[in-house]
């Protein structure tokens, strides 16, 4: 049985009597964070609006499906695809650590989609969010750690169009054979570029959206008899060799039944880069304690490994002068300033930093703040994600080590804790509305999806 096989018979078999307490609770968490983020990705980001309203051009008064951001009716394809854009445009979307991937985005609205669309209950809709995750992370970790973006390719795009198309299968009431030939379809729509990081471009933004529309033209296509390229996966042409220079076959369905990668996604606290997280993190809580006058620090090392140094310390020369939100999410030393003047990092904050300007000590904090690879983060990363803060305050080094970060299942976030998270991200929905979803998340096997979304609905 080759790896679409198995991945189809897997979304065809799985039943929420075989999920446990803790993964059942943590997809609530999920959702709930991923909808969250849906919203604030249009509130909060400029790129939402246009995004918007191309969809809505192009979308011509079709209905089935809701975007939360705004409680108006779309094409299931199309919703999907904003909420999807919006749910990553924070970069603040749940992550799995070992597949270097924002799958939330991408299943979850995928699956909120395909739910609305065939008027799904809670029970369902939580079956199909683990559906999803299980495939997208699984993928990931075939792709080898990195070994894709070494490539050029963005996991987060490429990886979750095949589980879309699983959550889409399974909703529709695909059988195996539909879903493997719409996971072959999927290989030729996979897609996309890192390219994006030369100008702080919005495709990034795109991506999960990009692929959760994918997934529905691939499943319909399939549903009328379209016949998709055998071996998807595997193939000496397939995902894995032309997407990958260091894939590892086995990973895609190693455990796969047996074990959850759901529970290995990790909620993010901070809406910056992941690899800014242990930063954030350590000197936010060091800071909370000592409360230092920042004047009295003259050097900053923030050690971390090498793709976090090739993303948020390079060049230090725009990391030590970030000029729009990207530059700032991608920015460890922005992250340090961050944490040592304000002492949090909420989207509020975040923003409220980057609308007054910064001031003069934010900035000498950015210029005296250095970025660096280390061996010893690199020997125990992607399985962990370690940062090393070191200061000298008054000519003494103070050296900070995490290994886990805030969110991961280690550390783990409450419901009550994304509920806030959530209200960070809705400043402009009612407190009431936002209390009824979190209601029906609290319950959501007893639920429906008109139940979750209603509250949202114009």
């Amino acid at each position: 049985m080759d790896i679409a096989q198995t991945y189809a018979k897997y979304t065809k078999e799985l039943k929420y009597d075989d999920l446990t307490d803790d993964v059942i609770d943590h997809v609530k968490k999920l959702i709930l964070d991923i909808m969250g983020n849906d919203i604030g990705g249009y509130e909060w980001m400029e790129s939402g609006p246009s995004i918007l309203e191309g969809i809505r051009t192009i979308n011509r008064n079709a209905e089935g499906a809701t975007v939360l951001a705004t409680g108006e009716q779309m094409a299931p394809e199309w919703a999907s695809f904003a909420n999807a854009s919006m749910a990553h445009s924070l970069d603040y979307d749940n992550h799995h650590a070992k597949g270097v991937i924002h799958a939330g985005g991408s299943v979850v609205n995928c699956a909120l989609a395909a739910a609305e669309e065939n008027n799904l209950t809670g029970k369902e809709l939580i079956t199909s969010v683990v559906i999803g995750y299980e495939i997208a992370c699984r993928l990931a970790m075939a792709l080898g750690p990195h070994s894709s973006h070494e490539m050029g390719f963005h996991p987060t795009g490429t990886c979750a169009t095949f589980s879309g198309s699983a959550i889409i299968g399974r909703a529709r009431k695909m059988s195996e054979e539909q879903i493997v030939n719409a996971m072959g379809l999927n290989g030729s729509q996979a897609a996309g570029s890192m390219q994006y990081v030369v100008n702080g471009a919005w495709n990034k933004r795109t991506h999960p959206g990009i692929n959760t529309h994918s997934s529905f033209i691939a499943a319909t296509l399939a549903q009328s008899g379209f016949i998709g390229a055998a071996e998807v996966f595997e193939g000496k042409q397939g995902f894995l060799q032309g997407y990958a220079l260091r894939p590892i076959p086995e990973n895609a369905t190693k455990t796969l039944g047996k074990s959850y990668e759901t529970l290995e996604n990790a909620i993010k606290p901070f809406p910056l880069c992941r690899y800014n997280h242990q930063t954030l993190d350590l000197v936010i809580d060091y800071q909370k304690e000592h409360n230092i006058d920042t004047k009295r620090i003259s050097k900053i090392i923030i050690d971390m490994p090498t793709y976090g140094v090739q993303l948020c310390g390079s060049p230090i020369e725009l990391k030590r002068n970030p000029k729009s939100p990207v530059d700032a999410q991608f920015s460890g030393c922005f992250a340090a300033a961050l944490a040592l003047t304000e002492k949090r990092a909420d989207m509020q904050t975040f923003t409220s930093v980057l609308e007054k300007g910064m001031n003069d000590e934010f900035k000498r904090i950015l210029s005296i703040t250095d970025i660096k690879q280390a061996d010893d983060l690199d020997a125990i990363h992607p399985e962990f994600w370690p940062g090393r803060i070191t200061m000298t305050i008054d000519d003494e080094e103070v050296e900070l080590y995490g290994k886990h970060m805030r969110g991961e299942k280690e550390r783990p976030m409450s419901i009550e804790e994304v509920q806030d998270k959530f209200r960070d991200l809705s400043p402009n929905h009612d407190t009431k509305k936002l209390d009824e979803v979190f209601s029906v998340i609290n319950d959501l096997e007893n639920a429906d999806i008109d139940d979750l979304l209603s509250p949202l609905r114009k």
